[in-house]
């Protein structure tokens, strides 16, 4: 057992602790018990002595030796009285009991009044008092008790409060050896735990379960751990979110940029063999990227702004159904080009809506877009707007018979910069969907997506008519 360890600093001051008590106890109890002992001889020897006082004290008045010796008789058959005397006033022994001649001496030197004492041997309890006889005094009755028995019952006594003392003491030090052990292995569990943190293994925990201090401390240290690796876990997806935006950027800046690159060099290169159509072909190419990279800024720009936006959120009655509408003709070009129809489908008696027309804008054209990108040649998109009164919600499903998403991947499609598997071949940045997600919660709606692979995707947003807070 190591000196300086919290174990053995537990176990030496609380065994020093219980010694001391069991000390003072040893020395206080022992003489507690003599004293009170003493006192009460004293007390029954004060009485006892009185009445062989006022018993004798006719037969030392009219100097009958006889009557003065039967009463010292009497007195003397009990048990606890040793010896007993009379003197007169001059000091002559009247009468003698219990005690021999060359004794005698040893009590002598008491004074006319109460006085006690203990024999040399410690085994006798002595007093006397005056023999009083109609208020005049005759002589001196001496008494002695024994006191031999009481310090036997003392030493029993004294023999059994050290028995009780050892065994305090030693039940004091095996609980106080088990507590401390129960105490520093608790440490030492935490102690090596948080070595194993420090070093990087984020997955240790203390097992401590008590309701204690102890069990509050381990609580604390695992709570700590789990924020630590919380925080990790933050730092480590941002650092990936970081990764995969500067992968997105230089990839889907790259693709247009690269197609600008190349049609401009066939103008500069063949603009005298071309023909005024493969000219504008190349032109509305070079336009067409121009397109790409303009709505690939917007979107970095829109997600940069995102926490910006949020302060700025401006809520007016808004006509979603003129927000399709406009979505929808903002869309055509696209769709047309695509080879892709569009069909729509209006509910009756839709409201107003309170919300922020700019955003909703943005959440319907992105879902048009993504379903005409994502739609082969010759599909078809079917828009649905409906107000439910049961419910008084708005309901937009937009759906596409197009190339559909993993089953898998489908819960990971509002993340940001995420793109499903099978959409390698298709430019997109993955901001779109995270960016309405965001818009349509302004709202205080929700947005859901079910899909099957190769068959097709439909999108449902859905925003209560309730008024939202600006």
């Amino acid at each position: 057992m190591k000196v300086n360890t919290l174990h053995t600093k537990f176990i030496a001051i609380f065994t020093l602790f219980i010694a001391c008590i069991s000390a003072g106890l040893y020395s206080y109890l022992p003489a507690k018990l003599e004293h009170e002992a003493m006192i009460a001889i004293a007390t029954q020897s004060e009485v006892i002595v009185e009445m062989v006082a006022n018993s004798v004290s006719p037969a030392l008045f009219f100097s009958d030796k006889k009557a003065i010796e039967d009463e010292l008789i009497l007195v003397q058959k009990s048990p606890a009285i040793e010896f007993v005397f009379v003197r007169d006033n001059d000091g002559k022994i009247l009468s003698t009991i219990g005690v021999t001649s060359e004794h005698i001496s040893d009590y002598l030197t008491l004074s006319d009044t109460n006085r006690t004492g203990v024999s040399k041997d410690g085994l006798l309890y002595f007093i006397s008092t005056p023999i009083q006889y109609e208020g005049a005094k005759y002589g001196v009755v001496t008494l002695g008790m024994t006191i031999q028995t009481v310090k036997s019952e003392i030493a029993s006594a004294k023999q059994t409060i050290t028995i009780i003392l050892i065994a305090i003491f030693c039940i004091g030090f095996v609980l106080i050896y088990f507590l401390s052990s129960f105490i520093t292995i608790s440490l030492r569990k935490m102690v090596k735990t948080a070595e194993k943190i420090a070093e990087g293994d984020l997955s240790q925990r203390v097992h401590i379960h008590t309701k204690d201090e102890i069990g509050m401390l381990a609580n604390a240290l695992n709570s700590m751990v789990d924020n630590l690796h919380k925080a990790l876990v933050k730092e480590r997806d941002l650092r990936q979110l970081k990764t995969r935006f500067v992968n997105t950027i230089s990839h889907e800046f790259r693709t247009p940029l690269t197609g600008i690159s190349i049609s401009t060099d066939i103008l500069e290169t063949y603009y005298d063999r071309l023909s005024n159509e493969q000219k504008l072909d190349e032109f509305h190419k070079i336009k067409q990227r121009v397109t790409e990279l303009t709505d690939l800024m917007n979107d970095f720009l829109l997600h940069s702004s995102l926490e910006s936006m949020r302060d700025i959120f401006t809520v007016t009655s808004v006509d979603l159904e003129d927000v399709v509408q406009r979505a929808i003709t903002d869309s055509e070009r696209i769709a047309h080009s695509a080879n892709v129809m569009i069909n729509v489908h209006f509910g009756e008696k839709i409201p107003t809506l309170d919300g922020d027309p700019k955003l909703l804008h943005h959440v319907v054209k992105n879902l048009i877009s993504n379903a005409i990108k994502y739609s082969r040649s010759g599909g078809e998109i079917f828009i649905s707007l409906e107000f439910i009164e049961k419910t008084g919600e708005f309901q937009l499903s937009i759906q596409d018979n197009g190339i559909g998403i993993p089953n898998l991947e489908q819960d990971k499609l509002f993340t940001q910069f995420y793109r499903a598997t099978n959409t390698s071949e298709i430019p997109g940045t993955g901001l779109g969907l995270s960016i309405v997600k965001e818009f349509v919660e302004l709202h205080n709606g929700v947005i859901s997506v079910k899909s099957v692979q190769n068959e097709g995707t439909i999108f449902v947003v859905t925003i209560p008519l309730k008024k939202v807070n600006s």
